[in-house]
């Protein structure tokens, strides 16, 4: 047997099985959903407006349905009743989720409240939290210092309207979100300080987001993990290291501060 006979023969071989395996899934207890392609699965289904081909696929296969993205099996679950079973009755069941590849960088998934299942590390992330940011006391003593930033971004916006200039809304939210949680964290504004630290965090923290926001072949496809073909993982590490190394700096001189305080003679 020659070489193109064999590969053609290996092929239908493969089609076959593949073809096999695929009924086989749909006839198991998945809800429906559109038939999935060879290796892409339903991928061709999303347009660049994800929410609207979601609406339109629900209104054909109803409100839960199941899609196959690359290899990953995903459940859509599109109606108000069919979302409060999953997320308040059953919530347990399905507290867990699957974690982005993009958010493994430098294990952030393992100590990260978003991310960790629900478990005793999760638990006592969530109960450290709530004691100290979350609080009603805490979010009482923080009221004033979120009322100020509000006031800012909207002086902001009242001056480029004065100068008749353009309003960035993303960049905009960006600072007055990021000097919120920054001023909570570390009394100190990170976007509008001009310290190298300050702005390094900035474009880490943006960087971060704008990664994050890009559709990554590996969620879809976890085979090519190890090869990172977008360069996703290795940007996320750059900048996830830059982040670290700032809060170190900062934990650093709160460290120091509280040392030189308490070697003061009273």
């Amino acid at each position: 047997m020659d070489y193109p006979t064999f590969f053609l023969v290996l092929s239908f071989i493969l089609t076959f099985i593949y073809a096999f395996t695929i009924s086989r899934s749909h006839n198991s207890r998945l809800p429906p959903g559109p038939y999935p392609l060879p290796i892409i699965g339903n991928l061709l289904k999303l347009s660049n407006k994800p929410h609207r081909s979601l609406a339109t696929l629900s209104k054909h296969y109803g409100p839960i349905m199941s899609l196959k993205l690359g290899s990953r099996t995903t459940i859509v679950v599109s109606s108000p009743d069919m979302a409060k079973e999953f997320f308040h009755t059953h919530d347990q069941a399905f507290s867990s989720r699957t974690v982005p590849h993009i958010a493994r960088w430098m294990d952030h998934h393992k100590y990260s409240i978003g991310w960790l299942p629900a478990g005793d590390q999760w638990r006592k992330l969530r109960r450290i939290t709530k004691e100290y940011i979350f609080s009603g006391q805490c979010l009482d003593r923080s009221e004033q210092l979120r009322t100020q930033k509000v006031q800012e971004l909207v002086d902001h916006i009242s001056q480029c309207c004065a100068s008749e200039k353009a309003v960035n809304i993303g960049a905009a939210m960006f600072t007055t979100s990021l000097n919120i949680l920054s001023n909570i964290m570390f009394s100190k504004d990170f976007s509008q300080s001009f310290s190298m630290s300050s702005e390094e965090f900035k474009d880490a923290m943006w960087g971060i987001m704008e990664i994050g926001g890009k559709p990554n072949l590996v969620d879809f496809f976890p085979i090519l993990k190890f090869l990172d073909p977008q360069g996703l993982e290795r940007q996320g590490n750059i900048y996830g290291k830059k982040i670290f190394t700032i809060f170190d700096e900062i934990i650093d001189q709160r460290f120091q501060r509280i040392a030189t305080s308490s070697t003061l003679p009273t």
